[in-house]
Formats: structure tokens, sequence, C-alpha cells
């Protein structure tokens, strides 16, 4: 089990997304957000200093609303907020290639270079190698801000990738790790040299006859193995069934703050790293894939807190809105 399991709940993103999402709000006021924060036990003065790096971060916008300013997801950041919340565990059909986002960034340009495969990985990319991010979707979309701000002297392509055949190898320990912003603490694959256990991993052309959904499927799915980690993320996978399982026989706290950190507690590492299963077509997947099962108990988990929680939330946006109204005060 990655030994970060529980450690990525605590990062200030990860809980600044899970407390939208929780919401169904699309704007949170700051002082709300603060609130919400600390009922989490994050200090105020350090719940600001938070939203304001990612503001700078381009994770978040400002709108000011009279008193209040109202603070809104952006960027890959949002899109991959909205990516879990939309998540109902459909797999999209193989269509026989992967979309590709290709990068040739100097080093003159690396800060550009780790915003743009940060921003990849947060919405579903893969690291193939250094250089080539795929995914099973076209998801340059959640990607627009970073694709319009390419350097000159950078090259991006997007394209698509048919893996006719090949050979791959499957003991590696290479895959996509999340931004630390969100994961607390785990990076990405480095850019310089190969990706770990690449060597030897040769792609050829086998397919003379015209292209074939299911000729280069097994190498479509080592490959996803890889860029993935699947292996590893189906242990952690596996880990958090177990937990939330325990997790939805327990009775929901009667009050909301409480209910809020058992909530987050329970289900922010769940989340996390959801993040990082790009939802793979079945025929990709590895056998007894876990995320299925875990999807349907995360639900049953959020259903039975989300009276008491939403409750809660709302009424420390009610307090913002209406200063007159008495917030509820932390437990």
């Amino acid at each position: 089990m990655n030994e970060n399991v529980h450690r990525r709940q605590g990062s200030p993103a990860a809980l600044v997304a899970s407390l939208f999402g929780v919401a169904g709000v699309v704007a949170l006021p700051g002082p709300a957000l603060v609130a919400l924060l600390g009922d989490l036990g994050t200090a105020p003065a350090a719940a600001r200093r938070a939203l304001a790096r990612m503001r700078e971060a381009g994770q978040l916008t400002t709108v000011r609303r009279g008193r209040v300013v109202d603070h809104h997801l952006a960027g890959a950041f949002g899109a991959s907020v909205v990516r879990l919340r939309d998540d109902r565990g459909a797999a999209p059909p193989w269509e026989g290639a992967f979309h590709t986002l290709l990068h040739q960034v100097p080093e003159s340009a690396r800060p550009y270079r780790d915003r743009l495969r940060r921003a990849a990985v947060l919405v579903g990319y893969g690291s193939w190698q250094p250089g080539v991010l795929i995914s099973p979707v076209d998801r340059s979309a959640a990607l627009r801000e970073v694709l319009a701000d390419v350097p000159p002297d950078a090259a991006v392509v997007l394209g698509r990738l048919v893996p006719d055949a090949g050979s791959v190898p499957l003991d590696v320990s290479g895959g996509t790790r999340l931004p630390p912003d969100v994961s607390g603490g785990t990076r990405l694959p480095s850019e310089e040299g190969s990706v770990p256990g690449a060597s030897g991993a040769v792609l050829t052309s086998g397919v003379s006859d015209g292209p074939s959904l299911t000729a280069g499927i097994p190498v479509a799915a080592a490959m996803a193995r890889r860029a993935w980690a699947l292996d590893e993320l189906a242990d952690d996978l596996r880990h958090h069934l177990a937990r939330l399982t325990a997790l939805v026989d327990e009775p929901v706290p009667a009050d909301g703050a409480a209910a809020l950190r058992r909530l987050s507690e329970g289900t922010g590492p769940v989340y996390v790293d959801l993040l990082r299963d790009p939802g793979l077509p079945a025929e990709l997947l590895p056998a007894d894939w876990p995320g299925g099962d875990l999807r349907a108990l995360l639900g049953r988990v959020v259903q039975a807190y989300l009276p008491t929680v939403v409750a809660h939330v709302h009424a420390r946006i009610e307090s913002v809105e209406r200063p007159w109204t008495r917030a509820p005060r932390p437990t």
C-alpha cells in the first residue's frame, strides 16, 4: 500500500476540493471557506494563506460581491473536481487508440513544462514516457488555459497513438503520481532520463490490413498498467474498500462539524486516489479491478452523511450571507 494514503487527505487543496464537492455549489464565500477549513482542523491564518496560494497557482479565482469575496474553482484543478463529482464509474468504449499529448519544452521553460504535466495528470492523463502523456479519452478541453500559453520555443502536439502490437515489460515500478499540492508530497516521474522500467519497451507495427479495435488490446492494457501504476493503485483502492466498509456501519454524528470531519477523514484519501484512476475502458483494466466496488461503497457513505454535512455547510454560508445569523461553533 502507498505509505502516503493517510497523509494525502490533509493537503489544503484536497480539503478545499472536498468542501466544494460536498457543498454542491460553484462558488463559496471566503469567510465560509475559512470557517469550514477550521472545522477540518486548519487554523484561520493558515487557511487564508492556503487560499492565497491556490489563487496564485490558478486553482481558484475570486469575484467580489459586495463585502464578500466568492471563491470559484479554476483551471485543471477545477476540472479534476468536476471529473470526480460526475464520475459514476461508467467506462468509456475502447476506440483502439490512446489520445496523446506530446510536449518538447526546453529547460529554459521548465516552469511551463511542470505546469503542463501537473495539469494533465490532474485531469486524467498518464505518463507513458518523458514528453508523452496518454489518455483513454480526449481530455484536452480541460487544459485549454495551459495549452493557450505555450512558450514560443516549446512544442505541444495533440494526437492519437494506435498500439497495434509490441512488447511492454510488466514488472515495472513507474507510473503517474499526483502533483504534491493535491497528493501531499508524491512526485511526478522525472523528465530527466527515462521512465523507471522503460528500457526494453519496444513497440512495433503488427497490423497491416487496416485498424482493429482488438488487435492491440494486450499492448494497450500493458501500457495502461505502467502509465498509471495500476497494480499499486489497485492495492490502495482495496485498502480504501476495507476502511469505508467500517465507516458505513458507524452512526453519523448529529453535530454537523463532527460529521464533516469524519466524512473528510474517511473519504478524502479515497477521492485523491480516484484521481489516479483515469477511467479506463474495461478491456484495459486488470482482472478483479476494485474501482467499481469502491465507487459504489463511497456513494453509500456520502449519501448517509450528506444531509447532516450539507446542512452544516449551508449554515456556514448563511452566516456570511446574513451576518446576523449565528454560525455554528466548531466542536
